[in-house]
């Protein structure tokens, strides 16, 4: 393996990524939100990106939006034989596609867990379905038909999986997002569960790099977290693992600060007004501005993230309370 370039070679490879960047951006792939994405850097092939979030903040449901996004994209742009996939370690992939489902025809996802969807929105969910049917988004994981046969899915497992889909099936995989990252069971007997972790996120990167696409990776974060007077993880705060920082190319992390206070209280410098409040923040970027946090209307019901008229909350900023501004 080549790991001495001359400064003759270096350079030379370096104008041809620069030369690939330019003549690809249908394969760079934005988060898909304006304020957003006016600060981050689109995905690259071979980029490894962690998006870190305590449970219940939204983190799954950022990460199925995204991948959605994508593949509505590939379809729309006639992108042929590339395909996103979706690897899940804690839903099955009935619930991940009803979040799809959801999305499309704006049905509600607990009148489907309730099993109360009847009369239009039983018929918008069915014409879903049959659009979803021709969506290229693959997913890997269990499903409840399987539910006595949960796979047991490592790193080698994955990418032994992933290669076998483009050499058998001649799909290209555009992106892989990966949900999440304490949940993937590793390969041998690591010493600790910190040292395996973090050897699973290598292997995300070493993945990314192998297939040439990005990687899209959920990491838990500690539970150090929820203790703080504002609750917003870091991206050092990933459970069992200390290498995110130098592993990923870029770290996003969300929260909804509807999980830590009521309505109308505080959280920070914002007033909590609903469940639907998210913010992310663009935590690490190679090539790019970082620390840049965003408000986002994120509706886990409908699986929908739009744009707020409040945005770029700076974290290193001791907001006035006069400076306060209502979301809505």
């Amino acid at each position: 393996m080549k790991i001495i370039f001359s400064p003759q070679e270096s350079s030379r490879l370096s104008v041809e990524r620069l030369k690939f960047r330019r003549d690809n951006k249908k394969l760079a792939i934005p988060l898909g939100l304006k304020s957003v994405d006016e600060h981050f850097n689109p995905l690259l092939p071979g980029d490894l990106v962690t998006v870190i979030g305590r449970p219940g903040n939204g983190k799954t449901g950022f990460m199925v939006r995204w991948a959605r996004e994508r593949a509505d994209f590939l379809s729309e742009n006639k992108i042929k034989d590339r395909a996103v996939l979706y690897v899940t370690y804690e839903q099955h992939i009935e619930d991940l596609q009803s979040l799809q489902l959801a999305a499309d025809q704006g049905v509600n996802v607990t009148k489907m867990a309730r099993g109360e969807l009847v009369g239009d929105d039983w018929t918008k969910i069915l014409k879903a379905a049959v659009r979803r049917a021709t969506m290229p988004i693959w997913y890997v994981g269990h499903s409840m038909a399987n539910r006595k046969e949960r796979p047991h899915i490592t790193p080698s497992v994955l990418i032994d999986n992933l290669q076998r889909l483009e050499n058998d099936e001649g799909v290209i995989v555009d992106c892989v997002f990966v949900d999440y990252l304490q949940r993937i069971p590793f390969d041998g007997r690591p010493e600790s569960k910190t040292v395996g972790t973090m050897n699973v996120l290598d292997d995300m990167k070493d993945f990314a790099l192998a297939l040439n696409c990005p990687f899209i990776v959920g990491v838990q974060a500690k539970r150090e977290v929820d203790s703080r007077d504002v609750p917003i993880p870091g991206m050092d705060d990933g459970q069992w693992t200390s290498n995110i920082e130098q592993a990923s190319d870029k770290i996003f992390t969300v929260v909804r600060p509807a999980k830590y206070a009521n309505e109308g209280e505080m959280f920070g410098s914002m007033v909590v007004q609903s469940y639907t409040q998210m913010l992310v923040t663009l935590a690490k970027q190679k090539l790019g501005p970082d620390n840049i946090a965003t408000w986002v209307y994120f509706d886990p019901a409908y699986n929908k993230l739009d744009e707020l008229e409040i945005q770029h909350y700076d974290l290193n900023k001791d907001y006035d309370t006069n400076e306060r501004k209502d979301i809505y």
